[in-house]
């Protein structure tokens, strides 16, 4: 018999020209309440000179958020700010909270979880809103966005089945419980560069995998069927258009040099009213990822993958952000790392 927790779901609620944005914080059942609104302090906006931004370690790009480290002065108002504007000169930073100026509510419910909750009040609105665009949406772009550490082939890196679970198992389980909502029951689903395990829910009628290892979706049990294929040589899904009741990528898609491309193809492949998702955590392999990735803040990451889908042509966007639940005992990390590898999730519907 498995021990239940008690605890508390708080949830952020906002919206954005992007779609529907959740922020998920599991804390102990013991934790007082907090109020629906919160009060985000003043507006902090000031205009810098482009001299005192690190150019040697980050491209400075509008609407991006970066590290006050990043500045050369001294006691800067925020860990963190977001250029709004930029001029021959200067640039205009906002240390402000990015929700500061957005209609947001908080609310929450007790529940047992299978999994010990340890997030904290603080986490609720730690990280809210960086997913958010501006009215001039976030620039992205930047030279050698897609280059990576290791340039050699990656029928070469992933020649041999590796066999690795990317995120830790309480994520996993996190990112079945989210296909379980999201995808419609009884769906026929493509899983885009799958692996040796898919986190398909039960409710899932039947799966097809594409990816890069024979060997490792020959040991999936969650495929019907699998293709090699390596997406970044040919983003081009060899579907017919309107396939698919959902395409899914988990944790995945920082290894693509042509996202929006193959993101088009997810959707050409779908129904009418089918689901692309793409699920996101904070784990990647180094020689592979690509290097915007490496310069965006997970929340970054999540409203650019959005903003990507919602290019494709989806409507009723959403983004998902869940944390604040135990790692296992057995994880590799357990050592070092107390919390859950968090789960970041966004979403379309053809």
């Amino acid at each position: 018999m498995k021990l239940l927790h008690q605890a508390i779901r708080f949830r952020v609620n906002y919206f954005s020209d992007l779609g529907r944005h959740q922020v998920v914080v599991w804390a102990p059942g013991n934790t007082p309440p907090v109020e629906a609104q919160a009060d985000l302090g003043e507006k902090i906006e000031h205009t810098i000179p482009l001299e005192v931004f690190r150019h040697d370690i980050a491209p400075l790009k509008l609407g991006r958020f970066y590290p006050s480290q990043l500045l050369d002065a001294e006691d800067p108002p925020a860990p963190m700010f977001r250029v709004m504007k930029i001029d021959a000169e200067t640039f205009t930073a906002n240390f402000s909270h990015p929700l500061r100026d957005r209609i947001f509510s908080i609310d929450s419910g007790k529940s047992d979880v299978s999994t010990e909750p340890i997030g904290r009040i603080d986490m609720l609105l730690e990280w809210s809103g960086m997913e958010t665009q501006m009215q001039t949406p976030t620039d992205f772009s930047g030279p050698h966005m897609f280059s990576r550490e290791d340039e050699a082939p990656d029928s070469e890196f992933y020649a041999e089945p590796r066999k690795l679970i990317h995120v830790d198992a309480v994520c996993a389980r996190r990112i079945q419980a989210l296909y379980r909502t999201v995808l419609p029951e009884n769906a026929h689903v493509l899983d885009l560069m799958a692996g040796w395990r898919s986190h398909l829910p039960d409710t899932v009628k039947s799966a097809v995998g594409l990816g890069m290892n024979a060997d490792e979706m020959g040991d999936n049990p969650q495929l019907n069927e699998y293709i090699v294929q390596d997406l970044n040589r040919n983003p081009t899904l060899p579907f017919a258009d309107a396939t698919f009741d959902g395409v899914v990528c988990t944790v995945s898609i920082e290894y693509l040099t042509q996202p929006q491309a193959v993101l088009h193809e997810a959707k050409r492949v779908l129904k009418p009213g089918g689901m692309l998702v793409v699920t996101m955590s904070n784990r990647y392999f180094p020689p592979k990822v690509t290097r915007l990735w490496t310069q965006l803040h997970p929340m970054e990451r999540m409203g650019w993958v959005g903003m990507m889908i919602k290019q494709t042509g989806c409507k009723k966007m959403e983004t998902y952000l869940e944390r604040g639940l135990k790692r296992p005992r057995d994880d590799r990390y357990a050592d070092r790392l107390q919390e859950s590898d968090p789960l970041f999730a966004t979403w379309g519907q053809v």
